[in-house]
């Protein structure tokens, strides 16, 4: 009988440690950083598409042309890239040849839009951005008190 005791205590024991080591793994898994899935270009200029229409709601024929813009910005910053790929000291000059290949990008598809759509696009921007101060103000308000802290 002590034998069956002592065996159903080591029993539960076991379980109940694997459970808890099955339950930390789960519990760390949220905080890391999922894969980023690979989109193909013209899988990441339809999602381009997609944001700014649920934006703007654009009409089939600005949807089209927004699409062949992103897709030629898509490419053209992926030759950027391969360019300069490990070329640490060529860093900034690719950074600057990115950005004048999105503001090209931008600034054909404001061409693009009504002042109406135009107006939409910059309200979430504007939108965007203070939630993005925000954050930040919050995240430094944290250091700050940790600062003090220590």
């Amino acid at each position: 009988m002590k034998k069956i005791i002592v065996l159903a205590v080591c029993l539960f024991a076991v379980t109940t440690a694997l459970n808890a080591q099955v339950a930390t793994k789960a519990q760390a898994t949220p905080t890391q950083q999922p894969a980023k899935e690979k989109l193909t270009p013209e899988q990441r200029a339809q999602k381009n598409v997609d944001r700014l229409n649920e934006i703007a709601s654009l009409s089939e024929e600005q949807k089209s042309k927004v699409k062949e813009l992103a897709l030629a910005r898509i490419s053209k910053v992926h030759d950027i890239r391969q360019k300069y790929k490990g070329q640490a000291e060529n860093k900034e000059i690719m950074h600057k040849e990115v950005e004048a290949a999105q503001a090209d990008y931008r600034k054909s598809v404001k061409a693009i839009l009504t002042p109406e759509q135009l107006e939409k696009v910059k309200a979430k921007a504007k939108e965007q951005r203070a939630a993005k101060a925000n954050s930040r103000a919050a995240n430094s308000t944290e250091d700050n008190v940790l600062e003090v802290n220590d």
